[in-house]
């Protein structure tokens, strides 16, 4: 058993709040937040996505931000994660590492890095939730109700903009090769070979689905307690992505 594994699953953890880390000054969970907030913490430049680009650490870290993943304080203490799809927190850490941030080799859980991320979500036990996240990926694909677009700019802010940059212009994009919307998106899908429906179903399946239920790409899914499927459909109406 390795060090990320489940507390009920048995295992005497080394205490890691109390370890120095080699090469790094201060305690493992010091050098935990250090790479929690780390793009580099996969140790390739391919990827763009830190642990915090997803979630926060505590509620309420990121503001109004809509996240796709949940707050990790009280993860260490979880009985399972990914919407109960998984019950061991190393299999969770390494989706991401592979889904999103890049990594082809997961952690076992002996590396410094892994070591020294257990021990910063460890130290953030009490200040969250030891229950697990609800976490409702919406597999069917289907059309969201009409928006509001002064509503979907707001939600755009808030849930797109980090990674895809400005709406219409991509300015300050933290992903480089993430779509500019809507334009890049309507060019890769134009009116010779998609109606308006079909459009807007391809755009749903993205957020809905992600790189994590197999769409290409780097994007985490947004789940429902994240995006209403009116949140949605008031997007797509800021984004001109509308049914004719």
């Amino acid at each position: 058993m390795t060090i990320l594994r489940l507390r009920r699953a048995g295992l005497a953890l080394v205490p890691l709040a109390l370890l120095s880390v080699s090469g790094c000054k201060g305690t493992a969970a010091e050098h935990g937040e250090v790479l929690f907030q780390d793009p580099m913490i996969t140790g390739s430049d391919a990827g763009s996505y830190a642990c915090s680009t997803c979630h926060e650490a505590v509620q309420g870290d990121a503001g109004d931000a809509i996240l796709a993943g949940s707050p990790l304080a009280g993860v260490v203490n979880r009985p399972s994660f990914w919407g109960g799809q998984e019950i061991e927190l190393l299999r969770s850490v390494n989706h991401c590492l592979y889904y999103f941030m890049f990594k082809n080799q997961p952690w076992t859980g002996d590396e410094v890095e892994a070591r020294a991320l257990y021990a910063y979500l460890e130290s953030l036990n009490d200040r969250g939730s030891s229950e697990s996240a609800p976490f409702t990926v919406v597999y069917e694909v289907y059309d969201a109700p009409s928006g509001d677009s002064s509503r979907g700019a707001n939600l755009y802010d808030r849930a797109c903009q980090s990674c895809h940059g400005a709406a219409s212009t991509g300015d300050a994009a933290l992903i480089e090769w993430a779509p500019i919307l809507p334009e890049d998106f309507l060019a890769a899908h134009p009116d010779s070979e998609y109606s308006a429906e079909d459009r807007r179903l391809v755009m749903i399946e993205k957020v809905r689905h992600g790189a994590f239920v197999g769409y290409s790409g780097q994007m985490p899914p947004l789940s429902a307690e994240k995006l209403s499927d009116q949140d949605l459909g008031d997007i797509l109406e800021y984004l001109g992505i509308v049914a004719e």
